[in-house]
């Protein structure tokens, strides 16, 4: 059975000025990231269609560090094209699926695709089974209180705010691994600021802070814009001493 621990990057698709994926930067994202120890990545978002999800998982798999642990975002309405879905990550070398029910039949819907993926498939916190391709997510997406919630027994992180300060999210992964708890919380403090300027922004304000760090971030999809220049200076100011 597949264990994950550690800290997942989920990778932030990166576009164009035409609004289509960016190959070269979310190519030059992921090489970069690569530099640093984190456990792997997950590709792939709501806004992608099922041909773009493909593309950034055949650009993810070719970028990513021999070792790195792959997931794949394959949530579709109908569990037929979430099936079609995993499965083509797993033919393109991805070790897991990420995969979020919707409606009230969640136990049939994980069920199915389960027992039709060639990989592993990771349901909710919340959704009780003993279906042996099914795993239960143990780990947080809250960077705010990643070392907390490491402590209380998450065996990692799939932290968004990675994709623009990653080595100091894995700074603290590190402290709970060598049980540094000193520095543990106080890198979780250091970055508190910055974990609520770029929640209250949201997908924009993490491209921003992207940017800021050397990351390519830019111009988010519609129906998100560009950060303005009040938030611009915001997060700015709380990313200014977390820049590596």
């Amino acid at each position: 059975m597949l264990k994950i621990q550690g800290i997942l990057v989920p990778i932030a698709t990166p576009f164009d000025h035409r609004g289509d994926v960016y190959k070269v930067k979310l190519a030059s994202n992921i090489e970069r990231l690569n530099a640093i120890n984190l456990t792997g990545y997950v590709v792939g978002d709501e806004l992608l269609a099922a041909d773009e999800k493909t593309l950034v998982w055949e650009l993810a798999a070719k970028a990513a560090k021999p070792g790195k642990l792959l997931g794949a975002v394959t949530s579709a309405p109908s569990v037929r094209e979430t099936v079609a879905l995993t499965n083509r990550a797993a033919e393109l070398g991805f070790h897991f699926a990420m995969v979020q029910a919707a409606g009230t039949t969640k136990a049939l819907y994980y069920e199915a695709v389960a027992d039709a993926a060639k990989i592993p498939v990771i349901a909710e916190a919340d959704f009780g089974t003993t279906h042996p391709n099914i795993l239960r997510a143990e780990f947080t997406t809250d960077a705010a209180s990643l070392f907390t919630d490491l402590k209380a027994g998450s065996k990692g992180g799939v932290i968004a705010l990675a994709n623009a300060i990653p080595y100091t999210i894995q700074l603290i992964w590190e402290a709970y691994r060598q049980r540094e708890e000193e520095a543990g919380f106080d890198w979780q403090e250091r970055i508190t600021a910055l974990s609520q300027v770029v929640s209250k922004y949201g997908t924009p304000g993490l491209k921003w802070a992207m940017d800021l760090n050397s990351y390519y971030g830019g111009a988010p999809r519609l129906p998100f814009a560009v950060v303005d220049d009040t938030a611009k200076a915001v997060i700015a100011a709380a990313i200014k001493d977390l820049k590596s």
